[in-house]
């Protein structure tokens, strides 16, 4: 009786431990930025080489990302309006967005903090810590299929950001097409038993 206590005890933990992570390992994210007055300067797909996610009991509850700014990835999306960027412009985007504007916060610069407080039927609460100010954005999500998928607006000078965010916009301004705006679309995908 003990061997067979002791063996189920072992099996419940192996498979416990191969579970462990898949919602972690299943992490999809990125955000949209626009430029030009019309907004047709469109750069999708963008996101961060390093980050740390936790997903406390694998649900989205309380999950916390903790992002390293200066490992931006914008090589997603070579857009450029009517063209396309050369390849060799993914260096340019990300130490622009590096240098100038990151770099430029006044509190944790390199640091974006990221935390799911609330869910609800079809919509979550999204707390961002950015610059020392945290705000809670609200996000939209529905199911297709096996998978979670949300949605978010999150404007970046409610982080007290405005003189990175302007010298930021006044490099980038031919980049842009003569605007940089600053509401960007946030979105992330999990596996739907994950929730």
């Amino acid at each position: 009786m003990k061997k067979v206590v002791i063996s189920t005890l072992g099996l419940a933990l192996m498979t416990s431990s191969l579970y462990a992570g898949v919602c972690s390992d299943k992490l999809k994210y990125d955000f949209t930025f626009y430029g030009a007055e019309d907004k047709s300067y469109v750069v999708t797909k963008n996101t961060f080489k390093t980050a740390t996610s936790n997903f406390p009991s694998e649900k989205l509850l309380n999950v916390t990302l903790n992002i390293d700014t200066f490992s931006i990835d914008t090589s997603a999306d070579l857009n450029n309006g009517a063209a396309k960027w050369p390849a060799a412009m993914v260096t340019v985007r990300n130490n622009n967005i590096s240098n100038n504007f990151f770099k430029l916060f006044e509190k944790d610069a390199g640091k974006v903090d990221v935390k799911i407080v609330k869910i609800a039927a079809n919509s979550m609460d999204v707390e961002f810590k950015m610059n020392g100010v945290t705000k809670v954005i609200p996000f939209a999500y529905k199911t297709e299929g096996d998978t979670i998928k949300a949605t978010g607006k999150l404007d970046v000078l409610a982080f007290g950001v405005d003189k990175a965010w302007a010298q930021f916009s006044a490099v980038c301004k031919s980049f842009h097409h003569g605007k940089s705006w600053n509401e960007i679309d946030i979105n992330f995908e999990v596996p739907a038993s994950c929730k």
